[in-house]
């Protein structure tokens, strides 16, 4: 069981990290950047030592083969005037100074070497780099546009749901006045129904009782006792 704890948290925390690192995903991206920008600048100043090193044993070659060049013709002249022993000494000289030279031409070519593939190196880095950064500056703006697109579906969300609330609000108003005036309506019904007047009006209707007397009635009659022969 703490095994399983412990691992849960350890999801936990990694899931975190996660999000931490999803939240601040551009703002590391332009620190890696900065991060390969700083390398390459190192690189570039050893690519520029590894070329001042390089013309330095490429120099102190020459000189050595200049030296060498001078002694052959040292040793030809001991040779014509018979100086055979001298010549020897020079030559011996000469042999020193050669394999001193192999080694200097061994080293220039292995700073050529370096400096090549140091040289491959600073291309594709400048290249990866030029394209990362286009490539960053188009999901800076989408990104730009997307949190805009974000703002304004917020505020769209809130207008949305403020209308909504003004309806709710105007259908329980309704309600309200349908349910005030239904009750008024009984009560005016039971206030009848108390009086009288309600039955009333319900014997009327059915041609009970006393019934309203009009104008014309009242002339009516009067013409008929006017018609009728006295006794």
């Amino acid at each position: 069981m703490l095994s399983k704890i412990m691992t849960a948290l350890r999801g936990k925390a990694n899931e975190t990290g996660q999000a931490v690192v999803d939240s601040q995903a551009l703002r590391i991206l332009d620190q890696e950047i900065r991060d390969s920008e700083h390398h390459l600048k190192q690189s570039k100043t050893e690519l520029a030592r590894l070329m001042g090193q390089r013309q330095l044993n490429s120099n102190k070659a020459d000189t050595l083969e200049g030296k060498i060049s001078e002694l052959e013709q040292s040793a030809e002249a001991a040779l014509d005037k018979g100086e055979e022993a001298l010549a020897v000494e020079v030559a011996e000289r000469m042999v020193a100074m050669q394999e001193e030279l192999d080694a200097e031409r061994n080293i220039v070519s292995e700073y050529d070497a370096s400096i090549e593939n140091l040289r491959g190196a600073i291309r594709n880095t400048e290249n990866q780099l030029r394209q990362l950064k286009q490539q960053v500056s188009v999901v800076k703006a989408t990104e730009s546009a997307q949190k805009a697109q974000s703002a304004v579906a917020a505020r769209h969300s809130g207008q949305n749901s403020a209308m909504g609330s003004a309806m709710e609000s105007l259908e329980r108003i309704r309600e309200r006045q349908q349910l005030n005036s239904a009750q008024m309506q009984a009560a005016d019904q039971m206030a009848a129904e108390e009086s009288g007047s309600s039955l009333d009006a319900r014997l009327k209707a059915a041609g009970i009782g006393a019934s309203d007397r009009k104008a014309e009635d009242v002339l009516a009659r009067l013409k008929a006792k006017k018609n009728t022969p006295q006794a």
